[in-house]
């Protein structure tokens, strides 16, 4: 399958989503399909989702986007169906409970940074290629194109969409548009550390957490506000956050139970 999704072998809170198209992890249409049908069945207990390449020799890239060879002679119709697998791909990503950490690698272009950007953190290596290049092929950048500007402010966005010209990691980093940009020899190990970090939180407190966060996005902040007042509330009745709590108190490291 050129998109699985599967459990970490040493911590059950974890899941791994892997890209293993071929060549520069190009996406056919049928490897969006899996793609958006991947991302939807991701365990409900799952804390932190990475998304990545399956790079077995060396770090590798997650996408360098839509496979034009495969889509060139599509009709508006047979477009119009792929872009909405496509959106309903990134939104399953964006939507996850889980906590999302993109492995962007060596590249990430097109409808990879756009995967890329519907993710809660990236990392990526300091020469790494990121880009919304469609202008190049004759396309608009849209869907989940439009986080870049959220991201990386009207103007920087403006310049990346309308240019096509890709930024490197470091250059992507300083603009906001990804969270750690390393060289190749400590982008595992940067990688593995945020996992880590983050997947050793409360697993019921961090889909909390995602909750306030969409709520935050789609409603407002204001309205995101009044609405994390009962998800903060309802913490409360969690084993977790009285153990988060007494822990933090008590100076020693928690013991979450996940509920």
């Amino acid at each position: 399958m050129p998109v699985t999704t599967s459990r970490d072998p040493e911590n059950d809170r974890v899941a791994h989503l892997r890209i293993d198209t071929g060549d520069l992890n190009l996406l056919s249409p049928d490897a969006i399909g899996d793609l958006r049908d991947a991302a939807q069945s991701v365990p409900d207990d799952v804390s932190v989702l990475t998304v990545g390449p399956d790079a077995a020799d060396g770090i590798g890239g997650l996408t360098a986007g839509l496979q034009l060879d495969a889509v060139k002679d599509f009709s508006a119709s047979e477009a119009r169906e792929l872009i909405g697998t496509l959106r309903d791909a990134n939104a399953a990503v964006r939507n996850q409970d889980a906590v999302t950490v993109c492995a962007c690698g060596e590249y990430a272009l097109g409808a990879g940074l756009e995967l890329a950007m519907s993710c809660d953190f990236r990392v990526a290596t300091e020469e790494a290629a990121l880009g919304l290049p469609e202008i190049n092929a004759g396309l608009v950048t849209g869907i989940q194109g439009g986080l870049l500007i959220r991201l990386v402010g009207l103007q920087a966005a403006k310049e990346m969409i309308y240019t096509g010209d890709p930024v490197s990691g470091t250059e992507a980093e300083e603009l906001g548009l990804v969270n750690r940009a390393v060289p190749p020899e400590a982008y595992d190990d940067a990688v593995d550390t945020l996992v880590g970090k983050l997947s050793a939180k409360s697993p019921v407190i961090a889909r909390r957490q995602s909750e306030v966060f969409r709520a935050w996005r789609s409603n407002g902040i204001e309205a995101g506000i009044q609405h994390s007042f009962e998800t903060i509330a309802s913490c409360f009745d969690t084993h977790d956050q009285h153990e988060a709590m007494a822990a933090f108190l008590e100076d020693r490291d928690p013991a979450f139970e996940g509920y």
